[in-house]
């Protein structure tokens, strides 16, 4: 159904505020007989619900419920049409005072505004590039901004966004290599497969095969991958008209931007709407000669093997990085300040933990690095809060991540910023400067009003 289908995907976009609750029938006359001959229709006290008889009905309920209750509805919406037209109603900037739809200010554009472009998306990621083309699509003339600032340690990638570059896609990849080289210890010799050639005599079970992985392979194949998809997005922004700048763009007003390319050049860019999608990086590890540590950025794009590794940190990026470097035949430890994965299911969290410790990764537990210094050897010695200390060849800082507007210049525009992580504030991705808008990890989202149907 039509109307389910886009209350549900409502309901994802919104979660705290609409809860879908749909109350299926075997067939049209159970149904007819629920709503008309027992009387449903009847508690919504509207004339338009009393002449209702078509498929769906939909109503407001006071408390997100899966049994129909009558005196828990709270008023009647329609069949289809009514639906949709709400959904769009809720979907459009509206006034402060109305609260029946997404409470947005007039961000004073006009068809004749004058500047450069309808829009211009700062951030070449996931988010940016999708609203970009999007935008283009559907008439608007679309300038998008992709440049990215080097790592600490110097990493640099191409178009495309952290998911692609130093996320998601590499991490996976990395991860089916571990896997491919555990399933070759784990199952070949129970299957009969002799890795390395040498037959078992009698009965006498197979060797566990001796694998060695080559990180100059596994590492150049998935960069030379990912080059290729920075390629078809540049590639995609063309087909659809969307004009592309690798520039560093910073607001010097709300609707002009500095754009400086990788030569220092500046140029001056207006837009009448500003999207800003500029992700988030990861946070430095604070403590005595911690930029001899590298983060998540620079992990995969590691000349050489990053050997026996530290991973700081206990959230998920600590501790699928610490999973394949470990699966891949690595010495790999984890330092834990508290717990696992704060924030998620505790047995979940502990499970994992011990999956990994099975699995040969190590842990250090209720510790923080407090120092670090190179030895002689060029390796990095750490010394831990507990008093110990241990040698590593890398160590990988995971502890966190901040929004990436450090040098946006934000507040020339009026946009207000939560100081802590940097992230823009704002109601429904649209900043406190009405024409700009932000999108993804940039944006830290203020509460929404609970609505059940």
């Amino acid at each position: 159904m039509k109307t389910l289908g886009v209350l549900r995907s409502l309901a994802i976009l919104f979660p705290t505020r609409i809860k879908v609750i749909p109350h299926d029938f075997t067939d049209r006359t159970s149904y007819r007989t629920w709503l008309i001959d027992e009387g449903f229709r009847n508690c919504f006290n509207d004339a338009r619900a009393a002449g209702h008889s078509s498929s769906p009905c939909v109503w407001f309920s006071k408390t997100a419920t899966d049994k129909i209750d009558t005196a828990d509805v709270e008023s009647f919406l329609g069949g289809n049409d009514d639906t949709l037209a709400w959904c769009r109603t809720f979907m459009s900037p509206c006034e402060e005072k109305d609260t029946g739809g997404v409470t947005m200010m007039d961000d004073g554009h006009k068809v004749d505004h004058g500047y450069d472009y309808d829009l211009i998306v700062i951030g070449g990621g996931s988010g940016g590039m999708a609203a970009a083309k999007e935008a283009a699509q559907l008439g608007a003339k679309v300038a998008c901004l992709d440049f990215v600032k080097p790592s600490p340690a110097g990493t640099t990638w191409g178009l495309g966004g952290t998911c692609v570059n130093v996320g998601c896609i590499p991490k996976k990849l990395f991860h089916i290599g571990a896997l491919l080289r555990e399933s070759v210890h784990a199952d070949s010799a129970a299957f009969g497969i002799s890795v390395d050639g040498t037959k078992n005599v009698g009965d006498e079970p197979l060797k566990d095969p001796i694998t060695e992985q080559s990180w100059d392979a596994i590492r150049e194949n998935i960069q030379n991958y990912i080059r290729s998809l920075n390629f078809k997005y540049r590639v995609r922004l063309r087909e659809k008209n969307v004009s592309y700048f690798n520039k560093l763009a910073k607001f010097t007003d709300q609707h002009t931007i500095e754009a400086v390319d990788k030569k220092g050049r500046a140029s001056t860019l207006t837009a009448s709407r500003f999207l800003v999608a500029t992700g988030g990086r990861p946070a430095a590890l604070d403590c005595e000669g911690g930029d001899l540590a590298i983060n998540s950025d620079d992990i995969f794009a590691l000349e050489k093997s990053p050997g026996k590794t530290l991973c700081v940190g206990a959230s998920y990026i600590s501790l699928e990085c610490a999973g394949f470097l470990s699966g891949i035949g690595l010495d790999t430890t984890i330092a834990v300040r508290s717990i696992l994965l704060r924030g998620f299911d505790r047995e979940c969290a502990d499970k994992i933990g011990d999956y990994m410790m099975e699995h040969g990764v190590k842990f250090k537990r209720e510790v923080t690095p407090s120092k670090l210094e190179k030895t002689e050897s060029g390796q990095i010695k750490v010394s831990f809060s507990d008093g110990t200390e241990d040698v590593f060849d890398t160590v990988l800082a995971a502890i966190g991540r901040a929004a990436d507007t450090d040098k946006l210049g934000i507040e020339n525009a009026g946009i207000k910023a939560n100081p802590k992580n940097g992230k823009i504030l704002g109601k429904y991705e649209q900043s406190s400067c009405p024409n700009i808008y932000a999108v993804g990890d940039v944006l830290e989202v203020s509460p929404f009003i609970f609505l059940g149907c």
